[in-house]
């Protein structure tokens, strides 16, 4: 039953790159008018844009895909930039959001194209030889083909992670066999991601929403795994949606624990050895991947950069970084929210750059703030007045203030137009007034102040003088509690209304807390398997994790559906637009909106380091 019904979503609009949306049966879509925030590459290396896996050759070169830039980079074990081969497109050798890379027994590439719902595999010089796959839940096709494996019979093993599933094919693309299925038991997965092969062909699977690696044959028969199953944590024997997983010579195991931002270490016996990394560097890493001279490189995901380790029997240090991070002006790591200012500045918050930069209506750069003036980068976090750490959600008030929900500091910062600095509150806790990640803010039109406070699991209420007033919420699925409530809007008659992430719903409430309404995944009703509330009707919700008010309007954020949704103020459906690519007007994860006095829109492409903007 569970299985059926995630591979019926799977089939429907969820990452469908080239499944036309049917317009005709909704109202008018907003239309994408243009973007901003990639630019060309520096000379002698690279600006990654969320780099993914990494593979290596028999010559110990490198291979990383490029995944927000559709491309394959090639590095020499010290990370020296080589090549780079592919563009965004899908014809042969174009790549639409690659996220798996393996090389095979023959020196073959091969390249899992994402978003083409395909394999595609090329020669040891990354010349195009075939490809394979097409969107569904038969054999051979793909709800998500993320990371590839090679045994030492030469199979091609793959994570096919929406369909929950590990896929087996022979050297020639012919499908051979499948194991796993969704559930929480042996052999089952729950969005499984990274997979690797040791030397006696034992298979190792991030199943990355079950918290753990599992061990298994090459036949899918559970042997026995990493972590506890369904509990997330920091230790030797817990990890937090693990990502990335490769094995060295040795049969040491290396984990890309990556809610944790570290790299842990096992032995043959999987017995614990260390970790190394913390944030804000490696930030969400993805990959990891042993070398023959004694390092291992980490894909640093947030910070779109390549960092090589030198790998010591109790500890790892830095030994150097592949790639130029994203700190130029108009650049973006990771932007997160945005907001519209009532001179038309667009304010964009640049969370792993720590700042907030702002821009015309046409994506031209104005300004920027933070540490350092806004320099940019993981180095330049802080805590002083007007410096910033993951700045999140974004509002403005009728007279221009903006105001920055700041998760790293947990607290909320308040800067004039110009981005001068105002004032804070908050600190970091539970009780009345502190926060824990608060990653939204909305101001009303008397000048409350209320905060999405995500880790609290509720909503709290300041006055315009930043007076505690109240508060409402607390974990859960029920009317009025939240699992993970992440941004906040208001409406003209001072509603409130929650983006309510895990729970896959918008809630609605008065100003002061009152529950009106709730719409989303089967009517605002969760499952508590978060992943069971994942829908892709009109309507329907996958992680929302932006929500704007604008007029008689509800602009929503489906994040992990990769498209925007309109609603009337009571949540009426109206019309959406976007899906998975990397296409122009497409996204991945979009995050925080802001809307214009003429309607445009403004979304915040999290995962594709860029803004869009849509006319309606």
């Amino acid at each position: 039953m569970v299985r059926n019904r995630l591979t019926t979503r799977v089939l429907g609009l969820l990452f469908s790159a080239f499944v036309a949306l049917a317009w005709s049966t909704v109202g008018h879509a907003e239309t994408y008018s243009l973007g901003w925030g990639n630019i060309t590459d520096p000379v002698g290396s690279v600006y990654f844009n969320t780099p993914v896996a990494l593979a290596k050759d028999a010559s110990g070169n490198v291979y990383v895909t490029d995944m927000g830039n559709s491309r394959v980079v090639k590095l020499n074990s010290t990370g020296t930039v080589l090549a780079t081969y592919g563009s965004l497109g899908s014809g042969p050798g174009q790549f639409n959001l690659p996220f798996g890379i393996a090389v095979d027994t023959q020196g073959n590439i091969l390249v899992s194209d994402t978003g083409n719902y395909r394999i595609q595999k090329f020669n040891a010089s990354m010349q195009y030889l075939a490809s394979w796959g097409t969107q569904g839940a038969g054999p051979g096709q793909f709800g998500f083909p993320r990371e590839i494996a090679i045994d030492s019979q030469n199979r091609y093993f793959i994570t096919d992670e929406y369909n929950h599933r590990v896929q087996v094919f022979d050297s020639n693309g012919t499908y051979l066999y499948q194991f796993g299925g969704y559930g929480t038991g042996p052999a089952q997965f729950r969005l499984p991601q990274s997979i690797a092969i040791d030397g006696n062909d034992n298979v190792f699977v991030c199943d990355t929403y079950n918290a753990r690696v599992q061990k298994l044959t090459t036949a899918g028969t559970y042997i026995t795994q990493i972590g506890t199953t369904g509990s997330e944590g920091d230790s030797g024997t817990l990890l937090y949606h693990p990502r990335g997983v490769a094995v060295d010579t040795s049969n040491n195991v290396y984990v890309a624990d990556t809610y944790n931002h570290k790299i842990k270490k096992y032995n043959s016996a999987l017995a614990y050895q260390y970790s190394a990394g913390a944030f804000p560097a490696p930030s969400y890493p993805n990959g990891v991947l042993p070398l023959a001279n004694g390092t291992f490189m980490v894909t640093d995901t947030g910070n779109s950069q390549i960092i090589r380790y030198n790998n010591g029997t109790k500890n790892a240090t830095v030994a150097g970084y592949a790639g130029t991070l994203r700190t130029q002006s108009g650049q973006f790591s990771e932007p997160l929210g945005a907001v519209v200012g009532p001179n038309g500045t667009v304010y964009v918050s640049d969370r792993f750059n720590h700042r907030i930069q702002a821009f015309n209506a046409s994506g031209t750069y104005l300004f920027k703030w933070g540490k350092n003036n806004g320099a940019g980068g993981y180095t330049n976090s802080g805590a002083l007045n007007g410096q910033l750490n993951i700045p999140s959600g974004l509002a403005v008030d009728s007279s221009g203030k903006v105001y920055v929900a700041e998760a790293g500091n947990s607290r909320v910062q308040i800067f004039d137009a110009a981005g001068n600095f105002i004032a804070r509150f908050g600190l970091f806790g539970i009780g009345n007034g502190m926060f824990k990640t608060p990653t939204g803010v909305a101001v009303d039109s008397n000048g409350n102040i209320f905060v999405a406070d995500y880790g609290n699991n509720r909503i709290q209420k300041f006055n315009s003088a930043r007076a505690y007033v109240t508060q409402w919420g607390s974990a859960g699925t029920g009317d009025g509690q939240f699992r993970q409530p992440y941004d906040v809007s208001v409406d003209s008659q001072g509603n409130v209304y929650v983006a309510d992430r895990l729970n896959s719903r918008v809630q609605k409430f008065t100003n002061n807390g009152v529950f009106v309404a709730k719409w989303g995944t089967n009517q605002g009703n969760p499952n508590t398997d978060p992943l069971l509330n994942w829908g892709t009707a009109n309507g329907e919700f996958f992680f929302p994790n932006g929500i704007r008010v604008s007029g008689n309007n509800v602009y929503v954020s489906d994040s992990s559906n990769n498209r925007m949704q309109k609603f009337d103020l009571n949540g009426t459906f109206i019309s959406k637009w976007s899906d998975f690519g990397g296409q122009a007007g497409n996204s991945f994860s979009p995050a925080g909106l802001a809307i214009d006095a003429g309607g445009n829109v403004y979304s915040a492409d999290l995962l594709l380091n860029r803004m869009q903007k849509f006319v309606p």
